[in-house]
């Protein structure tokens, strides 16, 4: 199985807690799909979008359903995990999964992007205290 992660799991320090594994992964791109942050929160969702839109990210392969299984409950309810279509790093696609923010739960993102750079140097200090990672 492979994953499509885009926010907080790409930081290797989380993907490791979360997973408790070093699965091998390569960059990707998620196109038609928008990055926002969460309302009131440090952490992204993904919506679907334009066409012209993408999200930048990594996939994760080898992983298992135990793996999966600490993924979801990481993730919680408000994410829905399904299959996207990816390009990987020459542009050729890729069957996946993703954690994807369901139309009904739009309302809980903000018109803010949410980048990796902004989490390392705004956000990402006090969500791993938060985290007990």
């Amino acid at each position: 199985m492979t994953l499509f992660a885009y926010g907080t799991l790409l930081v290797p320090r989380i993907w490791r807690a979360v997973t408790r594994c070093d699965c091998p992964s390569e960059p990707a791109t998620l196109p038609g799909y928008a990055i926002f942050r969460v309302l009131e929160a440090d952490f992204p969702g993904i919506i679907e979008s334009r066409p012209e839109s993408s999200v930048p990210g990594r996939i994760f392969s080898g992983l298992d359903d135990e793996i999966l299984a600490r993924l979801d409950a990481y993730e919680d309810d408000f994410y829905e995990r399904r299959e996207v279509t990816l390009l990987d790093a020459t542009g050729n696609p890729v069957q996946s999964q993703a954690y994807v923010v369901p139309a009904r739960f739009r309302e809980g993102l903000s018109d803010e992007p949410w980048t990796l750079d902004w989490f390392e140097t705004e956000a990402m200090d006090s969500y791993l205290a938060r985290h007990g990672f």
